[in-house]
């Protein structure tokens, strides 16, 4: 046997890695402290919008330092990958860094000037757990938070009476609002049944994933969020034809893939005709406005005319004193003024940053999804592409009624910055030659 070739780290460490049997996993005290890292962050992440129901602002402060804390240890541990890390995913850094600029021409400074750099600095922890833990101790940490925070939210939740629906109530469980909840659920639903397919994950944590995924199907439709229902649902059974689509080679993959997104739109044109809208929209809270969305992107598309170019300002629309803010908060008897957003990302960040930003976003969408398609002609993507390729699926189906990927403190964000770098195409080539290295 020849020398031991010494285990890389990042911006290899996780990309690096080949894949090892679960019990070296278990063993190795830098996975394991790295699993407490990210387990004790998005925990806190998580709670961010639930000590911000609580009096006070002590609880919320104390949870976006737990938030961060475990980063700057990373930071003092790998300076190097980090700093590489930032250096190769600069393209992730330009949005939250127009946010900061936008403090320049933003009617309320003060307030972009902080949104902006929590935006920063969440997508900073976003590249640090990208780069610097490996994939498959991130996605069973990430499962461990995401369940337990829905076993909290049963046994100590909060609940949501919908006048439309009757009366009839939808879990909001800690997070204060029941689309917040389903989204969360919809996380640990799709990360759930990522673990428990990768085969090189421990027992344990693959039966979490089966008991995650079971758990989470029942909260998702008490929830009561027909566009994370629906689009929970699109994005599983895409992800299961792409399993299967994977025994097949690159070429016939993309030829499957391609055949099946065109049945998909034919098969949604033909039943359009034949759907009675309205009381399916009815049964989860909704109407034919989705709940007044049409009016909030009319006023949208005006305050974009208004400032085109640069926007308004992170953040800057919904602010208390702002006339259309206050206009749109009456109608929409929305009384304490809180996380109130377009419900289209295009629209949000065109009103705070402009055509330049969406510009940038628009670019970071097309680049995540050319490196997808990369992964997918080129090579058996691994499990944490996989996971990837799931989460950007979601995340992109939800852009035109929802806003995930603009807001500083939100797991979204966090999970965009891992989106980038899992698909990083040279990401599985050099997996590869490391293993051969091993194996020699």
């Amino acid at each position: 046997m020849g020398p031991r070739v010494p285990i890389p780290h990042f911006e290899g460490y996780a990309a690096q890695q080949p894949n090892r049997p679960a019990i070296v996993d278990l063993i190795n005290i830098q996975d394991v402290v790295a699993w407490l890292i990210c387990f004790c962050s998005f925990t806190s992440l998580l709670l961010i919008s639930w000590s911000a129901t609580r009096p006070g602002q002590q609880l919320t402060t104390i949870m976006v330092l737990l938030f961060i804390a475990p980063w700057v240890v990373i930071v003092l541990r790998q300076p190097r990958q980090v700093l590489h890390g930032i250096a190769t995913n600069w393209l992730l850094l330009l949005l939250p860094l127009l946010a900061i600029c936008s403090t320049l021409w933003s009617d309320f400074p003060a307030v972009t000037l902080k949104g902006g750099t929590q935006y920063l600095v969440t997508v900073l922890a976003g590249i640090c757990a990208g780069c610097c833990v490996r994939p498959r101790v991130l996605m069973s940490s990430l499962l461990a938070t995401l369940f337990l925070l829905a076993v909290l939210s049963v046994l100590d939740g909060t609940v949501e009476y919908n006048e439309l629906t009757g009366g009839q109530a939808a879990l909001a469980g800690l997070f204060g609002s029941k689309n917040y909840f389903a989204v969360c659920v919809s996380f640990l639903l799709l990360t759930a049944t990522s673990v428990a397919a990768d085969r090189f994950q421990s027992i344990g944590f693959r039966l979490l994933g089966i008991a995650g995924a079971i758990v989470a199907i029942p909260l998702l439709i008490y929830a009561r969020s027909v566009g994370a229902l629906v689009v929970s649902v699109a994005t599983l059974a895409t992800i299961v034809a792409l399993r299967i689509a994977l025994k097949l080679s690159p070429r016939a993959r993309l030829t499957l893939l391609l055949l099946l997104f065109l049945f998909t739109a034919v098969a949604v044109g033909v039943v359009t005709f034949d759907v009675n809208y309205a009381d399916i929209l009815n049964y989860f809270g909704k109407d034919l406005t989705l709940t007044g969305r049409t009016l909030l992107w009319d006023y949208a598309a005006k305050a974009i005319a208004d400032k085109p170019f640069l926007g308004g300002g992170y953040e800057a629309f919904w602010q208390p004193g702002h006339s259309a803010a206050e206009q749109l908060w009456f109608y929409s008897h929305i009384q304490n003024k809180y996380g109130y957003h377009f419900h289209n990302t295009y629209l949000e960040i065109a009103v705070d940053a402009g055509v330049i930003g969406l510009c940038i976003f628009l670019a970071t969408l097309v680049g995540a999804a050319f490196r997808t398609v990369v992964v997918l002609a080129t090579s058996k993507p691994s499990a944490e592409q996989i996971f990837a390729i799931t989460l950007f699926l979601f995340l992109l189906l939800r852009t035109p009624l929802e806003v995930d990927l603009f807001f500083q403190f939100q797991l979204p964000t966090i999970l965009l910055c891992l989106i980038w770098i899992y698909l990083k195409p040279s990401r599985y080539s050099a997996a590869v030659g490391v293993q051969k290295q091993l194996i020699r």
